[in-house]
């Protein structure tokens, strides 16, 4: 991929493409900003997102695997202990702007 590829008119009418999942429903909800730690590989990685507590968990798994190269089906969320459904939204889930949230492998997850 080159830098050409990118040369156009930002002026324009076009839409500005999100490298975030677009989620399958609207969610409403507050904005909360988490700490993403992957305990999968080498090294711990802690990555910083604000998300919506209206998303659902799944939704935040696809945009997390994106970031961390990571097949979302391999890994789940978890919280205090608490394992995250995917079909629930994180509101669901006791978390606060600054939590850490575990991203750990399916095969330990209860």
């Amino acid at each position: 991929m080159s830098f050409d590829e990118f040369d156009e008119d930002l002026i324009g009418e076009k839409p500005v493409k999100s490298k975030t999942p677009a989620t399958k429903t609207p969610s409403a909800g507050k904005k909360l900003t988490l700490y993403f730690m992957s305990t999968i590989g080498p090294g711990e990685k802690k990555e910083k997102l604000t998300v919506n507590d209206g998303n659902c968990v799944d939704d935040i798994k696809s945009t997390l695997g994106n970031l961390y190269g990571l097949d979302p089906n391999d890994f789940h969320l978890s919280s205090g202990g608490v394992t995250m459904d995917e079909n629930s939204p994180l509101r669901d889930y006791d978390v606060n702007n600054g939590d850490d949230i575990l991203l750990i492998p399916a095969s330990t997850a209860g």
